[in-house]
């Protein structure tokens, strides 16, 4: 049998009922996991243009490529201490840059909650409507799809029947020329012994 694209099909399982049988499944199932057990796991790429124009990602694309594990979360920079050496100079000098970062982080941390409580409301709703809008096309693309699916495996399900029914009818025909040529097969052979008889009794 064929299909559309005269790609040779010797797997009919709307037809064959092979695999309904427990110990057949148990077997074809053995034979995929020894199958899957020999096969590599895919690697990324050695060598790959992206990532060319922009080191830092580039320089995390190669770390998860040869399987490092993350840098720790670097927490000092957070941390907000006097120098240990009072009489240092550049110790001072490092607490002070130190502070200064601080003191703006926190600066931009009040502007973007003053921010958020001006506008996050109407971005949250503006993103729910966007989230939504996504979501009822995902979903009229998805019952697109089944729909194709569904009327794909109706249509290979009528194929598959038809072409069961014609094998099965030549099948009744194989076994009709069969059973054919072993009657004429008995009956030259009695045929024959019926000539050896009378050859016998004119002799």
């Amino acid at each position: 049998m064929s299909d559309h694209n005269n790609v040779t099909l010797d797997s009919l399982p709307y037809i064959d009922k092979e695999y309904d049988d427990a110990d057949t499944r148990a077997h074809v199932l053995s034979l995929i996991q020894t199958e899957m057990t020999q096969m590599t796991p895919p690697l990324l790429p050695k060598s790959t243009p992206i990532f060319k124009t922009n080191p830092l990602l580039l320089k995390e694309y190669e770390r998860i490529r040869d399987g490092r594990a993350a840098p720790a979360f670097d927490t000092q920079r957070y941390k907000l201490e006097a120098p240990h050496n009072d009489n240092n100079a550049e110790e001072w000098r490092l607490a002070a840059d130190n502070a200064s970062a601080q003191l703006e982080h926190q600066n931009m941390r009040m502007v973007n909650l003053e921010l958020l409580e001006q506008f996050g409301a109407n971005l949250w709703k503006l993103g729910n409507y966007q989230r939504e809008a996504l979501l009822a096309q995902v979903e009229r693309a998805t019952e697109r799809y089944r729909e194709e699916a569904v009327g794909l495996n109706r249509e290979r399900r009528k194929a598959q029947v038809d072409a069961g029914e014609t094998l099965r009818g030549l099948e009744e025909r194989w076994s009709e020329g069969v059973r054919q040529c072993i009657e004429i097969q008995a009956a030259n052979a009695q045929l024959r012994a019926e000539i050896h008889e009378l050859e016998k009794k004119q002799s």
